[in-house]
């Protein structure tokens, strides 16, 4: 084999600014849910709404950290954690985003079922040929739940 691993880094989300309309929306959301939670009596509801808010807007205003990626001929690596080829079932290369392609890894573990690696730079065949040689190539697609939390912004 010519290439020992694969390796590059990318930013564990995609960063997206928000507007200050986004952030008024937020809090005329929250503020009414507020207010419906606390006619209805539900304070631990009210309590988790405004929790949720603000967990919300902190995470707008976090930067994205690099995550190192590698695939080389035992498994494959985020960051510190190594995922070993024993553990993983299948593959699929996602091209539906231009901007970012998405490894999607099928695992065997119960409570991580798919894990989801981002490239944009790195060569998707490459990538293909190199992981064709100790997983299975079968489709999949985002789960939905990922997709509408990438939709908004997240």
């Amino acid at each position: 084999m010519e290439n020992e691993k694969i390796s590059w880094e990318a930013p564990e989300y995609i960063f997206y600014r928000r507007s200050r309309e986004w952030y008024l929306s937020l809090g005329i959301i929250t503020a009414a849910l507020f207010i419906v939670s606390i006619l209805f009596k539900n304070y631990l509801f009210a309590v988790v709404i405004l929790i949720g808010a603000f967990s919300m807007v902190l995470h707008t205003k976090r930067q994205p950290k690099d995550t190192y990626y590698e695939i080389n001929r035992s498994g494959i690596i985020l960051n510190k954690t190594f995922y070993p080829y024993s553990f993983l079932e299948s593959f699929w290369i996602d091209h539906t985003d231009p901007n970012w392609k998405k490894l999607l890894i099928v695992s065997k573990k119960t409570f991580m079922p798919l894990i989801i690696i981002p490239f944009a730079e790195q060569d998707a065949d490459e990538v293909e040929q190199f992981l064709g040689n100790y997983l299975v190539r079968k489709e999949y697609y985002e789960p939905l739940s990922h997709r509408i939390i990438e939709y908004l912004g997240f």
